[in-house]
């Protein structure tokens, strides 16, 4: 790729439609230190492009970014990309005129904490970002402010190979032969050239479309995990009332059959005496009946008080739950309170460093190093481990399994005897594509512990 003298730095931003904004890099840098603002990106993040050009407005590199503005339409104190530096040390791209350009991107960084403030470009036809930002530049250019000089060299083109000198005693090929070869050389290297270019383009259109499926595939892995694990709780909860309840009922049933039994008992009882006594006439016969309708209404009394009193309690159970619920929230809400209180000093200090330029990082296995702003210190100091399964896209529980899989990676397949396998496993390395139950276990040697070479020599090599 070549390079004029004389370049200028240009700050691009898209929408769904294309190119909505272009401003000199120095304009951009006004925005970054809270000079101005831009009241028609409030409240959203917003996709952009520095963009390094030539004299002859060309570009040589590009750095696809994204930044925040908050609902004043200011932009986000916390952002920090060194897009100098990435687009210095960036990796090839498409040709846009002046040979491959250096291109920064989400699947192309140089700098791997600030992957995930980049974005991937489109490629589609009548869809290019590529296209959209040398059209913008060539047309906006001069009105932008771009150093334009028409007279500046234009991009040098790879020398095309001299014809081999001719061997005394050979026939010496006359001038159109030679003419016809060095033209049939220079169509060859120009169209190995555009090969090469196309290659580069498709190379990263599917870097690209990878990096967005990953993306999305772990985007609808975690969206799941959440939902199991809502249900999962939903439902131990049920099975817990009905639990209870189950109980209750086992106990109204023991109650009714002791009444039962014993009105079985009265009515031998009565019977006998019944019998007894058939002699004296049907006034007995009138009074055992009598009793046993007393009897009878006072079984169904009986019945209805009780289960008057197992609603009561049903009530009671689920007014409890309310309350407990309720005064856990109050006491989560008093310990947060209490936490941003305690931290109010130090997150102002954490600010200020900030503002000095200072990050923040930190490492967690399976998320890397992770850039944490002075607003999420507090987060991630009470929970680190929660912070960094969210980076990975997936809950805590996930991570945390994960983690033990990652740092002893073990067959736990229970043999038994209160014990697990024990045997080495193939350790997964990316929390999101670890599968609990099945990642830790191992299907060809368990639950009979049979050997397997494959196995063996795997985990011999790492």
């Amino acid at each position: 790729m070549s390079m004029s003298s004389v370049t200028s730095e240009a700050v691009l931003f898209f929408d769904e439609r294309g190119i909505t904004k272009s401003m000199l890099y120095s304009d951009f840098e006004a925005i970054l230190d809270g000079m101005v603002g831009v009241p028609e990106f409030t409240d959203t993040e917003v996709r952009g492009a520095y963009a390094l050009v030539d004299a002859r407005l060309q570009v040589m590199g590009i750095v696809l970014f994204l930044i925040d503005f908050d609902e004043d339409g200011m932009a986000d104190t916390s952002w920090n990309i060194p897009l100098r530096h990435l687009v210095e040390h960036a990796g090839p791209g498409p040709d846009m005129g002046a040979g491959p350009i250096r291109l920064a991107c989400r699947s192309q960084c140089p700098v791997a904490w600030h992957q995930e403030q980049l974005w991937d470009p489109g490629m589609k036809p009548g869809a290019n970002d590529f296209v959209f930002i040398r059209d913008t530049l060539r047309e906006r250019g001069r009105k932008m402010g771009l150093f334009v000089d028409e007279s500046a060299p234009p991009p040098v083109v790879a020398p095309v190979p001299a014809a081999p000198v001719p061997v005394v005693g050979e026939r010496i090929p006359t001038v159109s032969e030679t003419a016809a070869a060095a033209s049939s050389a220079r169509h060859s290297e120009q169209e190995r050239m555009r090969l090469a270019r196309a290659i580069k383009e498709l190379r990263l259109r599917v870097q690209t479309m990878e990096s967005k499926h990953r993306d999305e595939v772990a985007q609808l892995r975690y969206a799941h995990q959440q939902k199991e694990e809502i249900l999962s709780t939903q439902l131990e909860k049920v099975l817990m009332q009905f639990k209870t309840l189950k109980s209750q009922n086992a106990a109204l049933k023991e109650q009714n059959v002791s009444l039962k039994e014993q009105v079985d008992s009265l009515h031998s009882s009565l019977e006998d005496q019944a019998r007894q006594h058939a002699s004296q006439g049907g006034e007995i016969e009138i009074l055992t009946e009598q009793y046993r309708r007393a009897l009878a209404q006072r079984l169904e009394e009986e019945r209805a008080r009780l289960t008057e009193q197992m609603h009561s309690k049903e009530l009671e159970v689920l007014d409890r739950e309310e309350k407990i619920a309720t005064l856990e929230d109050a006491l989560q809400e008093a310990r947060r309170e209490q936490i941003k209180m305690a931290n109010s000093g130090a997150q102002k200090l954490l600010e200020k460093l900030q503002a000095l330029g200072l990050n923040f990082i930190a490492f967690h296995p399976g998320a890397g190093h992770v850039s944490i702003s002075a607003q999420e210190i507090s987060d991630y100091m009470q929970n680190p481990i929660a912070f960094a399964a969210r980076k990975c896209l997936v809950t805590e529980e996930h991570y945390r399994a994960w983690l033990r899989h990652y740092e002893n990676p073990v067959c736990q397949v229970s043999t038994g005897e209160g014990a697990s396998c024990g045997k080495r496993v193939i350790r997964v390395d990316v929390p999101n594509q670890f599968k609990p139950g099945v990642s830790d276990r191992n299907s060809n040697r368990c639950p009979h512990c049979r050997s397997d070479a494959a196995i063996d020599n795997v985990l011999k090599f790492k």
